[in-house]
């Protein structure tokens, strides 16, 4: 049996050198040393990279001017020379690019949003359906999620897009509601014609809103800090409908909506939701509910058997054990991985370019075809991209550490 030195550690028992390979370690040259090859291997990957930035930026100089293609932003301040479609700004083909620009962001973050709350809904409710009793609906479920998940994106936006094809012309035009018509061009609705105190009105009744969730915030952060129950209700239904409401009455009073009407082979008039939106949000929210559906009830399974019980046991209904009790600890498991779930339906969206939705990819590829200036464009769309998807992350991470447990 060997015998080992008091307060030898495990690796030199292990290497059997003791104190002598201490020593030895001590003796190497200064080249050989571990923190001095690590910091070796660092700068030697710095340089590399710096090589590699510096070699681009060398051959985009060279290169383009024998083009003839200039290098900078100033292109942006050029008219636009292509319609966009309808957009917010009023932008035309006489807007300066970064107008054009800022149209296909407002459109990128506006199917982003919506697409995200609508696949949230749509794989909750997948979810629930998933996990039911009932062998017919869990059934249905099953089918739809892994037949939307093993449809590639791409090939859904262009069947929904194919889709709208079905519809009428605009002379023979769907009419549901007054005011209301469906046709293979689009869905045009009427439009509220706002004036000033309007406009007052609405902003009273958007403030009602966020005070009315600042209460109920407060409300449950007091019962968590105390154990006792703030009654709101109360006081939340007079900001809502209180001073919002009287305002929004006497603002109604020579309220006017600009109804679309049909004008040669077009509607005019109101406002349109064009087909390649409804394509693209109806395509994005299918297929990520396919994948939100799973993470939310992976989250749900996650509940400990034991708290369900506890809270049956109570005389709980269903529906306040679900609400109550599963749902907000299963929040805890399910927020990291939908992060992820919706920086990809970000992402995705960019495949809207095949249908023709004025989205940051298609806006790119048509001022690239009109001034040529691609690295400019596509430094551009990873920009944009690269902060939509940070502001993703650090909000649900944010929101993942307001929800976490945290124990005392």
């Amino acid at each position: 049996m060997t015998d080992y030195a008091p307060g030898q550690n495990a690796v030199d028992r292990f290497s059997g050198r003791g104190a002598q390979g201490l020593e030895s370690v001590r003796l190497r040259p200064l080249w050989r040393r571990p923190w001095v090859l690590q910091i070796g291997w660092q700068l030697l990957a710095v340089v590399l990279i710096l090589y590699a930035a510096f070699s681009i930026v060398a051959n985009v100089s060279v290169n383009l001017p024998r083009s003839n293609i200039g290098f900078g932003l100033d292109f942006l301040s050029l008219p636009t020379r292509f319609e966009v479609g309808p957009n917010y700004l009023g932008a035309t083909a006489v807007s300066p690019i970064w107008e054009t620009f800022a149209v296909g962001f407002i459109n990128t973050v506006r199917v982003s949003i919506l697409g995200i709350f609508c696949c949230t809904i749509l794989g909750l409710i997948v979810a629930l359906a998933r996990l039911s009793d009932n062998g017919l609906v869990s059934r249905v479920a099953l089918i739809y999620i892994e037949t939307v998940r093993n449809i590639p994106l791409l090939l859904q936006m262009l069947f929904w897009y194919g889709f709208s094809t079905l519809l009428p012309l605009p002379k023979q035009a769907l009419n549901p509601v007054s005011g209301v018509f469906i046709t293979n061009r689009g869905v045009y609705l009427p439009e509220p014609q706002l004036m000033a105190f309007q406009y007052w009105a609405l902003a009273a009744l958007v403030a009602g809103i966020i005070s009315a969730v600042f209460i109920f915030l407060f409300a449950a952060r007091y019962r968590e800090r105390t154990g006792r129950t703030h009654r709101v209700a109360w006081a939340a239904i007079a900001l809502l409908i209180g001073a919002p409401f009287v305002m929004l009455l006497f603002a109604s009073i020579g309220l006017t909506f600009d109804t679309p009407s049909l004008k040669g082979f077009n509607f005019r008039g109101g406002t349109t939701i064009t087909p390649e939106f409804i394509a693209v949000l109806v395509s994005l929210s299918i297929y990520q509910s396919g994948f939100a559906a799973e993470t939310i009830r992976s989250g749900i399974l996650g509940v400990k058997k034991g708290q369900i019980e506890a809270a049956r046991s109570l005389g709980l209904s269903p529906r306040l054990v679900m609400s109550k009790v599963i749902l907000p600890q299963a929040m805890r498991i399910v927020v990291p991985p939908m992060t992820g779930q919706y920086m990809s339906l970000t992402k995705n969206s960019s495949l809207a370019v095949v249908i023709g939705y004025p989205e940051l990819v298609r806006v790119s590829t048509a001022v690239i075809a009109e001034t040529g200036r691609a690295i400019e464009c596509i430094t551009i769309l990873m920009a944009i991209y690269l902060s939509l998807s940070l502001l993703t992350s650090a909000f649900m991470n944010w929101y993942n550490r307001r929800i976490a447990f945290v124990e005392k």
